[in-house]
């Protein structure tokens, strides 16, 4: 609603109740936190949507804006056309050099055992991310409520574990947008919606992907296992899809931008997280 009376009486009214609570300062919007759906989409406001990217009105950054909140941070994502993938031969040289180095191997999630596979991405997953701003370690209950979205769509070739003498050290994450299959049955009649969903599920492609989760254990990232997931990921994804979008990125994430860069994605949109101190 692009009314900045309602807005201004709705955020007065959060700010009260986070004042009581003795809080500082107000930043989001999350849902509920970082790890999940997050941020005020800035630009590309026509292009459609992506899985567990949210969008919203153009009007969402004046209201903020007006209310006197300041951007905290910038999130944004790459957009990699498949038919760009093609490395330099030099990057593949290096990946294969480093492999043998750490003697990395590579391996698909094992997905009638996927709740084991999950406990390794929350492993790997908060220590990849805990120094970072505003992180909120990742539960295992709020991985296991996602286990059956999980093996519903994914394809276990795009759901990867990057292993050194047999230990975990990182984990990449793409799924099929599934956004696509939403958006195709917008105007079937509800009560067709369910049954025409299952249909497309079977006999539609999926055109598109995101790379949900990239990481890699801190002694591990000089090891070149981030530029050999990215590689293998999409190389892969390439049989299936004809774009992919990587992130959410940090501008100060240089190494995994600078991967991504060279495998031949590009910045497309981004979201920007909000805050304010709580007078």
């Amino acid at each position: 609603m692009n009314e900045p009376a309602v807005a201004r009486a709705l955020f007065e009214k959060a700010s009260a109740v986070l004042r009581a609570a003795g809080m500082e300062t107000i930043r989001g919007p999350y849902n509920p936190s970082i790890n999940d759906d997050c941020g005020v989409l800035l630009n590309g406001f026509d292009k459609p949507t992506m899985i567990g990217l949210p969008w919203n009105p153009d009007y969402y950054l004046r209201l903020l804006t007006d209310l006197g909140f300041n951007k905290a941070r910038t999130l944004y994502v790459m957009d990699l056309p498949m038919h760009r993938l093609d490395p330099p031969e030099r990057f593949v040289r290096i990946i294969e050099r480093l492999k043998k180095r750490a003697n990395l191997t590579m391996r698909p999630f094992d997905l009638p055992k996927l709740e084991q596979e999950l406990e390794i991405v929350r492993r790997v997953y908060n220590a990849t991310l805990e120094r970072n701003w505003g992180f909120v370690p990742i539960g295992m209950e709020d991985l296991l409520d996602s286990a059956e979205d999980i093996r519903a769509i994914a394809d276990p070739r795009l759901l990867l574990i990057g292993e050194s003498n047999g230990e975990s050290a990182g984990v990449a994450i793409v799924l099929p947008n599934f956004n696509e299959i939403l958006h195709a049955v917008r105007n079937t009649p509800h009560w067709l919606r369910l049954a025409h969903i299952f249909l497309l599920m079977k006999t539609r492609k999926i055109r598109t992907c995101r790379q949900t989760v990239l990481g890699v254990v801190p002694e591990f990232r000089d090891r070149g296992l981030h530029a050999w997931l990215v590689h293998e990921q999409f190389r892969e994804a390439k049989q299936l899809h004809t774009h992919a979008t990587l992130g959410w990125l940090e501008d100060t994430n240089a190494e995994i931008i600078e991967i991504c860069r060279v495998v031949g994605g590009e910045t497309d949109r981004e979201w920007g997280i909000f805050e304010k101190r709580l007078a």
